[in-house]
């Protein structure tokens, strides 16, 4: 079973990237806009998605502590986080399904 790291944005938007009129998303720049919070093993990113909404990983708000400490404010993964696979790609959580997070503009999505 494969390995993700988890990144979830420093400052949410709740909303992808590039969306009203903010810049899209780049390797380059998760460094300064996201933050790695866990690793989890799953099947597929919609697999390790699931596994990172707070009923499933802090049910009782166990991630609370870790949360605060990393200087986030939300539980559950959403729209603007970051998975990365075990191949070193990250992906951007979107409305629906997930896009490619490039150093340029050519634009890969799954769904």
């Amino acid at each position: 079973m494969p390995t993700y790291q988890i990144l979830y944005a420093r400052q949410p938007t709740f909303h992808p990237s590039g969306a009203l009129g903010s810049p899209r998303l780049t390797v380059a720049a998760l460094q300064s806009s996201h933050i790695q919070v866990c690793e989890v093993r799953a099947d597929s990113l919609d697999d390790a998605w699931l596994q990172m909404q707070a009923e499933h990983w802090s049910p009782n708000g166990e991630a609370r502590p870790l949360l605060e400490r990393l200087g986030l404010s939300h539980t559950s993964m959403s729209v603007g986080d970051v998975i990365r696979d075990e191949d070193g790609i990250y992906w951007e959580c979107l409305d629906l399904g997930w896009r490619h997070v490039e150093d340029d503009t050519e634009e890969e999505e799954r769904n």
